[in-house]
């Protein structure tokens, strides 16, 4: 009879089916507030609990290798820069080495090997350092989401979703997202702090290609033209020195992952988004963020109006909330943001648990 370990092992090496599963779990964090408001729990008083239960399952993958193994970016990520050091373009010349890797369940020892080119942005170099490569580095994303966390304090709904136990485990893998995630969610969290949040958000865009993408809907969302231009010319002023190293044509798609002809990078689109369950980080982190922001504006005198008439267009029965905020959104986005109707309108009523305090303008 196959052991229990032995079984799991199996099923943790089943492909694409154990990555549906992956990519299920992720945006199940996103459920978590409902679980812990159907408990009757606040969500102030459950935040605590869920993210120190999450933070310590991430200690315990780290150092154990329960439930990771799940990338190889904790090996492959800090020796792309001696690729560099040894005066070969990263985009091109191929990182060929083997390694050891915990996959799964403590003592399932794996040997991989490596052969591929650089395929993040060059900012990610800077992820390098000696003692970090596997555990090390692992413990450094575990501190990047542990520092997104700390700025999330004060929205407790965005801490269920966070920190949840599904990301807590995916941090505790190794995956580098965390490291440009922890810069964005500085630079739109401090708003005291402008400055220090725009430099950081540079840094971000040099890092993970979802980086600029996500920063350049955000100024899409506030009609902010003008740095939807900067986002785009800093992000491919990292990538000049590579191209004019060439050839430009190989490094243009192993950076922004378009399978151009002669690439040697597979086609990361649409398959991708199965097997790489990291890519649903990035759609978490966002509604975490942004969501208790958007609910603040619909109660709000600038987005109350346009609440209300989303409301009123949404004639079926149970129209789900969140779509009547978008709606709502995209028509005061529509409109320019243009001045709302009279004050002695009354009020937005309540559209869910968004946190406390923070901005009332657009999100």
């Amino acid at each position: 009879m196959m052991s229990s370990a032995a079984a799991l092992v199996a099923f943790l090496q089943t492909g694409s089916r154990y990555a549906y599963l992956l990519d299920a779990a992720t945006l199940v964090s996103l459920a978590v507030p409902a679980m812990v408001r159907r408990l009757g729990v606040p969500y102030r008083r459950a935040a605590p609990w869920i993210v120190g239960a999450s933070v310590v399952l991430a200690l315990v993958s780290v150092g154990t290798g329960l439930f990771n193994g799940g990338t190889d970016e904790p090996f492959t990520t800090p020796r792309y820069l001696s690729v560099l050091l040894a005066g070969h373009n990263p985009y091109v010349a191929p990182l060929v080495f083997s390694f050891t890797q915990v996959q799964g369940i403590p003592g399932h020892l794996v040997l991989l090997h490596s052969s591929t080119t650089f395929i993040y942005l060059p900012l990610t170099l800077l992820l390098s350092a000696p003692g970090l490569s596997g555990t090390g580095f692992g413990l450094l994303m575990v501190a990047a989401w542990g520092v997104s966390l700390y700025l999330l304090r004060d929205e407790p709904w965005s801490l269920l979703v966070w920190g949840s136990p599904v990301v807590a485990v995916w941090a505790a893998n190794g995956f580098n997202d965390f490291a440009p995630l922890a810069l964005l969610t500085f630079a739109f969290v401090v708003a005291a702090r402008p400055r220090t949040g725009r430099a950081l958000q540079f840094l971000a865009l040099g890092m993970k290609q979802f980086a600029p993408a996500v920063v350049t809907v955000y100024y899409i969302a506030r009609r902010r033209w003008a740095s939807v231009g900067v986002t785009a010319g800093v992000t491919v002023l990292y990538l000049v020195p590579f191209l004019l190293w060439g050839p430009a044509d190989q490094v243009f798609c192993a950076a922004f992952l378009i399978p151009l002809r002669g690439c040697p990078i597979p086609n990361q689109f649409p398959g991708g988004l199965v097997l790489h369950w990291n890519y649903y980080l990035w759609p978490v982190w966002g509604i975490a963020l942004f969501g208790p922001r958007l609910v603040r504006w619909a109660a709000s005198p600038e987005g109350a109006p346009y609440y209300r008439a989303a409301r009123s267009r949404s004639t079926a029965r149970g129209a789900w909330e969140p779509w009547r905020l978008a709606r709502a959104y995209l028509s005061a986005w529509w409109a320019g943001f243009a001045p709302p109707a009279p004050a002695s309108d009354p009020p937005a009523p309540p559209v869910g648990p968004g946190g406390s305090g923070g901005r009332t303008g657009p999100p």
